[in-house]
């Protein structure tokens, strides 16, 4: 399946050319992408637009979060008042779709479900006894 698809990285030294860290963020989070299509058996040209995708909004969301933690969702506006963060916004819009993207590329995440123990097995059931059942 992936055989036969061509990998190209998207030119981020162009892209983010007004940020030599952002474009570098931008290489370093493409080939961690595509490791993860490739081990998960998920290349395709489809997720691979996908990943430029996830990428580009990535770096926006690296280089906008740190300034949204630090001034939280409401701050002060020019007459005194609290006013609604617009940053804090952009990085919760911004976390959805990197989700959605992770989703669309690799299937939604399921927690496995967990097994009961069998009665007798727990460290416990020696000092509580046989009766230990009846006590919940």
């Amino acid at each position: 399946m992936s055989s036969s698809i061509t990998i190209r990285q998207p030119r981020y030294r162009a892209i983010f050319s007004d940020d030599e860290q952002r474009a570098e963020l931008a290489v370093v989070l493409w080939q961690e992408t595509v490791a993860a299509l490739k081990d998960a058996g998920a290349v395709s040209m489809a997720n691979l637009s996908k990943a430029d995708r996830y990428v580009r909004a990535r770096v926006e969301y690296e280089s906008i979060y740190p300034q949204a933690a630090a001034e939280g969702p409401v701050k002060v506006g020019p007459n005194g008042g609290d006013v609604f963060n617009f940053a804090w916004s952009a990085c919760e819009k911004l976390n959805d779709r990197l989700l959605k993207l992770e989703e669309s590329m690799f299937g939604k995440s399921t927690a496995q479900p967990s097994k009961k123990p069998e009665a007798g097995s727990a460290p416990s059931d020696e000092f509580l006894g046989p009766d230990n059942g009846l006590r919940q």
